[in-house]
């Protein structure tokens, strides 16, 4: 009897132990959507004041005034902010497609990232905004 019972008592341990692996991987997952997240918000704020940068340019312009700067001007900031934060995006979301594929290998079957999804969304969006604002040069 005694037997029985602390095989029972090892089940359950091991039930416990996989269930608190399973818990840390979630976890760690969760900690690695944050993350990029934090990056797709950083991208876009860098994106916004680029292109408010363009618009305060052209508005100055069109009112007859003079820009502040007149080593750079605002669509070259506008712009130069929309690459900046295309290229910090484009790194973070490798760098989180490789910390999910290692990932993966640990926790099989965790789920597909949202987060990545919609750092290739905003990638395309920059990539238009880029177009967008070249051609309006």
């Amino acid at each position: 009897m005694k037997d029985t019972e602390s095989e029972k008592e090892t089940g359950e341990e091991q039930k416990k132990k996989k269930g608190k692996s399973l818990i840390q991987k979630e976890r760690t997952r969760t900690a690695f959507e944050r993350l990029q997240l934090a990056w797709i918000r950083a991208a876009l704020t860098l994106m916004a004041i680029g292109i408010g940068a363009l618009e305060y340019y052209f508005n100055r312009i069109e009112a007859g005034k003079a820009p502040f700067l007149k080593l750079v001007t605002g669509s070259e900031l506008g712009l130069f902010l929309i690459i900046t934060s295309s290229v910090i995006l484009s790194l973070a979301t490798i760098q989180h497609i490789k910390s999910m594929a290692k990932l993966k290998e640990y926790f099989p079957e965790m789920r597909y990232s949202v987060a990545t999804v919609l750092s290739i969304l905003v990638l395309a969006l920059s990539f238009l905004l880029f177009l967008m604002m070249s051609l309006r040069l």
